[in-house]
């Protein structure tokens, strides 16, 4: 693997011993004088000295972007390098190999063109060109000399140790962990661990080694003790890879003998298990969606996404479980053919989840004897040998080739017994597995069947609730205006607010959930980006109009200066990419294309570009308005899962932390845990109160 980092302190170095005598007399004159520092410059350098302050040194910045730009070689290099090379510098002086002073030095080089903002372009000459690098590496010494405000937070210990900020100090915790545990020798090169040919897979198989004689059933039982005593005290941050580290133990089950339940031995996988993801460094710092750009949007979603595969578990009630069998199944079914195929009822389905829903136990053991007909083909339907569960499910690199995953197999068989997991975090396993079964056995069509049955249920759900929270509710088509015959999902209206909320069912696809950028980028489109440009043309609407009339009923919607709140809902939990700022989000995506030609065909990539035309097309119409505050109207809404509406619809404080959740962000893997902690909030605020 290249190493940039290597080869910038180099170039640097180089320059530093050509300049030598030059620089001396620099820092001479700066002691001396600023003033008499900046005149030698100057004049060194060919500029007149019109800077409109004292202090200023735009024109010797715009030198620099003038240099920058002139430049006359080919521009194959990612400006990100830059940023990975200040990444590098201080790992290494975490990891003792630089001292504090040296790396700052060389950060100063790196992070030049952000920090003094001279240039923003994606991409630069490599270092190859040493004659560019030499000219700019020495302007940049040399302003930073001028620089009277040099401050950095580079290589600070107490940021580098602080929550939400210590990225770097776990990576390097782990890495010293997995060299020092399992005898291995991991690189970082570029602030990236560099693993040599497969020894992802061989650190993966040597922790899976030292399982093998624990009691996995009693292991997958603490892992859900430890989760919920992080629950409990809201430590929903920074966490365990919970999801990870239970799928490697449920793809381990039959390779133990279980005969250990040694505590020190599973706390010392769970720690290797921990460091190994920590490798690939999916959890982002506290506020890195500030720093969003066009640039590295794709791979923030995707960071977010592979997180996403690795970390976040849930409970969930039992009755949202049943709500999505009753209200998106059932439906459009045939109850025969249902019956027929599979050996057992809805009704019985449901029955056996309330049996579920009774056991205390996290690992709940059912023997195929005693055991009714129906519940027996219900184990058999859902369950997986554990031989081959989780087949080659180890590396981030083995995500597209894993088999059988539990996922999809929410029942484990081992030894002539069932197993069903975590049932309490996984029930939307059996949901999800059930539609897959139902697609191959009975219906092939039956995900794009269920769209208006989840329009139904969200509308159901809240109309359930109307009395107690007295608002008014309206959905269907609607004009003006006639031409185009909108339809609304759901308008709800309070006191004081108009809320839209907006469905899609859209799924990340198994290549999305793999890692591949430009599916991620196109499924977040055909869901987000479709559902977000559908709710501005909505509040479009209702802002021009101020009534609009649901052709239904004929009953009328009203505008009259309340705040509008939209609500884009999947039937996809995309966990930590439902916590991202649509105000930051939105107007960075409208802008990004796919390089696909419209040829006329339905492809989703087609699709998704023309869903951003229409996306920007509406955004650029609200910023022509100017008595709109189009910051606002981008950050009134919030992109949620449809378990969440289910699952937490009976709280008494459900349409008030609805209105929340747009505004509240937390740097948390699941906008579950921030419903729960405004909850939280909500609780602590009534009982100072009272």
């Amino acid at each position: 693997m290249k190493n940039n980092t290597q080869a910038f302190i180099k170039a640097i170095d180089r320059m530093m011993i050509d300049n030598k005598e030059y620089f001396t007399i620099l820092r001479r004159l700066k002691n001396e004088n600023n003033q008499a520092l900046k005149d030698e410059v100057y004049n060194d350098f060919n500029l007149e000295n019109k800077d409109s302050h004292f202090n200023s040194l735009d024109l010797f910045k715009n030198l620099i972007s003038n240099h920058i730009l002139s430049c006359e070689t080919s521009y194959d290099m990612d400006a990100i390098i830059l940023r990975n090379i200040s990444t590098q510098l201080e790992i290494e002086y975490l990891q003792n190999k630089m001292k504090k002073e040296e790396a700052i030095f060389y950060c100063s080089f790196s992070d030049a063109l952000t920090h003094y903002g001279i240039y923003r372009g994606s991409k630069l000459p490599s270092f190859q060109f040493v004659d560019f690098w030499n000219i700019l590496l020495k302007m940049f010494y040399v302003l930073n000399l001028m620089n009277n405000n040099n401050y950095s937070s580079r290589c600070d210990d107490n940021l580098l140790k602080m929550q939400g900020f210590d990225k770097l100090s776990r990576l390097v915790d782990s890495v010293k962990n997995i060299n020092d545990k399992l005898n291995e020798e991991l690189d970082i090169i570029d602030g990236c661990v560099s693993f040599k040919q497969g020894q992802e897979e061989r650190i993966v198989s040597k922790i899976e080694d030292k399982m093998s004689r624990l009691n996995l059933f009693n292991a997958l039982r603490f892992i859900f003790n430890i989760y919920n005593g992080d629950k409990n005290k809201h430590k929903i941050e920074i966490t365990l890879p919970y999801k990870y580290i239970l799928n490697i133990l449920i793809k381990n089950i039959s390779n133990s003998n279980h005969k250990s339940n040694n505590k020190k031995k599973v706390c010392y996988a769970i720690e290797l298990l921990t460091s190994f993801i920590s490798l690939y460094q999916l959890k982002e710092d506290k506020f890195a969606v500030a720093g969003l750009s066009s640039l590295n949007l794709v791979e923030h979603l995707t960071k977010q996404v592979l997180y996403s595969n690795f970390y976040p578990i849930y409970p969930l009630k039992t009755t949202t479980l049943i709500d999505y069998i009753n209200n998106i199944i059932q439906p459009s079914i045939d109850n025969d053919s249902f019956i027929s195929c599979f050996g057992f009822s809805l009704k019985d389905l449901v029955g056996f989840f309330w049996f579920l829903d009774k056991q205390k136990d996290d690992v709940i053991c059912i023997s195929n004897e005693n055991v009714f007909k129906s519940d027996l083909k219900i184990l058999e339907l859902f369950s997986v040998d554990a031989n081959v569960i989780n087949k080659n499910y180890s590396t981030k690199s083995s995500l597209l080739k894993s088999e059988n995953l539990f996922t999809m197999n929410p029942v484990v068989k081992y030894r002539n017994m069932y197993y069903i997991i975590g049932f309490k975090y996984f029930k939307l396993n059996f949901y999800n597995s059930l539609l897959d079964k139902i697609r191959r056995s009975i219906d092939g069509r039956i995900n794009s069947k269920i769209g208006s049955n989840i329009d139904l249920f969200v509308e159901k759900t809240f109309f359930k609730i109307q009395k107690k929270h007295g608002y008014k509710l309206y959905s269907g088509n609607y004009t003006p205006p006639k031409k185009e015959n909108p339809e609304s999902d759901l308008l709800i209206e309070t006191e004081s607010d108009l809320i839209l909320i907006e469905n899609k069912n859209k799924y990340l696809t198994h290549a999305s959930f793999s890692g591949s950028e430009s599916n991620i980028l196109k499924d977040f489109v055909l869901s987000y980006v479709f559902s977000q440009k559908q709710l501005l043309k909505h509040e479009r609407n209702l802002r021009t109009y101020k009534k609009i009339i649901f052709t239904k009923d004929q009953r009328v919607g009203n505008y009259n200066g309340q705040n509008i709140v939209k609500i884009s809902v999947s039937t996809n939990n995309w966990f930590n990419i439902m916590i991202n700022p649509s105000a930051i989000i939105l107007p960075i995506i409208k802008n990004l294309r796919f390089g696909v030609k419209d040829d006329g065909s339905d492809s989703d990539f087609v699709k998704a570009n023309k869903y951003l035309d229409e996306l920007n097309s509406i955004i650029d119409e609200f910023e022509k308005n100017n008595s709109l505050d189009m910051p606002v109207i981008l950050n009134q809404t919030v992109f949620l899962p449809l378990e969440l509406l289910i699952d937490k619809s009976n709280d008494d404080e459900f349409i008030e932390i609805l209105k929340q959740l747009v505004a509240v962000k937390m740097n948390t893997d699941n906008v579950m845990n921030v419903y729960d902690y405004c909850k939280y909030l909500i609780g602590v605020r009534t009982s100072a109160i009272n």
